[in-house]
């Protein structure tokens, strides 16, 4: 009974000593114009080509262009394969009262 309250006082121990970064890392920006292109923007949506990175890496930057227009939120509308193996993702930006 001993071991077990000594390794739950140790897990305890170890639980509220742990310290973990809350915050979103800057992007990598030159890392991204190398690997993806704007296909079609205007004041409602925007559409990305991108190979070699995630769709999570391009939604930052897809957040950007919506706060610009209005400060505004971006969502993804779609993702759809194109030639040579791009992807194409669309952002609808729209106001935070319309999610």
């Amino acid at each position: 009974m001993k071991k077990f309250l000594l390794a739950l006082l140790l897990f305890g121990v170890q639980a509220c000593t742990r310290t973990e970064t809350l915050y979103w890392e800057e992007p990598d920006y030159n890392r991204l114009a190398a690997h993806m292109s704007v296909v079609e923007k205007s004041p409602r949506h925007v559409t990305y080509e991108y190979r070699d990175i995630r769709v999570d890496e391009v939604a930052p930057i897809a957040a950007l262009y919506c706060q610009e227009r209005g400060n505004k939120q971006a969502a993804l509308y779609e993702i759809t394969m194109h030639r040579n193996n791009a992807r194409r993702a669309t952002f609808v930006c729209k106001n935070p009262d319309e999610f």
